[in-house]
């Protein structure tokens, strides 16, 4: 192709507003896009921008000039990595930019969930129940630990674990690294991954889905926990298998759990287990952990430079090594 031509620079889903770019460039963005719409929408792209869209190999095989496919966060679960390689496509992410937002989020469902602070909203706005009992303290059930009283496991020691681990080092929590789970040995610093589960009473999983973390908390880790045990995820939906958490929290197996995110997004009635109204102790968010002021600043800014970068020939944050740009 001639490098006088221009890239075409498609955003499938633009949660975040697309940066200027300094090359030559026509962009089409797209507030959302369906799997029946995508394959079309992005067919002469040389550049596809995602946050969430799938980009699966049915859309990648219908390309015929993509060169790079960038995407707004630091998951990449949602591309078919492989079918971008073996075209030739790299693909690269915004590593590190939402760490203290999802940081905090983190915190603030183990805080509504340990405290019972949505149900107790419940009880006080319906203006009947706190008069009709009078002292509500133990309708929260068992009495909740403080931060000194837990024993906060961190699964996942990338950057977001990290800043998780100071944030309860701060608090007054005693921490865990979980090793990987099956590990043959355990790393300096790390606790094996069944002794954690044994002796954690909080739970943090920042970890990215692949073949090793899928169903990493299952109906077994579930069973060998402590009775009033958090999960908190804030990694990646089907680390914990949402069929068996929602068992426990019914068995009353463990304290509660609460999520950010989920095996299939958008959850529906019909694709996940865990909107049963009748389950207990379970506090859902939309995959919104991410979304502050800092993160969208700093995603803008690494978007570009991962996009012109790529163009410029000094391609960063890369996953998948493609071909070199072919554009100027």
């Amino acid at each position: 192709m001639s490098a006088a031509m221009k890239h075409r620079v498609v955003v499938v889903d633009n949660w975040v507003t697309p940066p200027a770019l300094s090359i030559d460039y026509e962009q089409t963005s797209y507030s959302s896009s369906s799997a029946a719409e995508l394959p079309e929408r992005i067919e002469s792209a040389t550049i596809i921008v995602t946050s969430g869209t799938p980009i699966t190999r049915a859309a990648i095989e219908k390309t015929s000039n993509l060169q790079l496919i960038a995407c707004n966060g630091t998951g990449t679960d949602h591309i078919d990595k492989d079918a971008a390689k073996e075209r030739g496509i790299s693909v690269c992410r915004v590593p590190a930019q939402n760490t203290d937002s999802v940081s905090e989020h983190a915190f603030a469902l183990y805080y509504a969930i340990r405290r019972r602070i949505v149900d107790m909203h419940a009880i006080v706005k319906d203006g009947k129940t706190w008069a009709a009992n009078g002292q509500l303290a133990p309708k929260m059930g068992k009495p909740p630990r403080t931060n000194a009283e837990e024993t906060l496991v961190v699964i996942g020691y990338g950057a977001l674990g990290q800043n998780i681990e100071r944030i309860g080092k701060a608090l007054g929590m005693t921490i865990l690294l979980a090793e990987r789970k099956g590990a043959n040995q355990v790393r300096e610093r790390r606790t094996s991954f069944e002794d954690t589960i044994k002796s954690g009473t909080i739970f943090m999983l920042t970890t990215p889905l692949d073949d090793s973390t899928r169903d990493m908390i299952s109906t077994a880790e579930l069973q060998a926990m402590d009775s009033t045990a958090l999960l908190v995820n804030v990694g990646r939906g089907g680390v914990i298998n949402e069929a068996a958490l929602a068992k426990a929290l019914k068995d009353g197996q463990i304290g509660g759990a609460a999520t950010d995110v989920l095996e299939h997004e958008p959850a529906t009635a019909e694709n996940c287990p865990l909107l049963d109204p009748s389950i207990p102790n379970v506090i859902l968010s939309p995959h919104v952990a991410w979304y502050s002021n800092r993160t969208i600043q700093g995603t803008v800014a690494t978007v570009k430079a991962n996009i012109e970068g790529f163009v410029a020939g000094r391609p960063q944050n890369i996953v998948v090594a493609g071909r070199s740009a072919t554009y100027a």
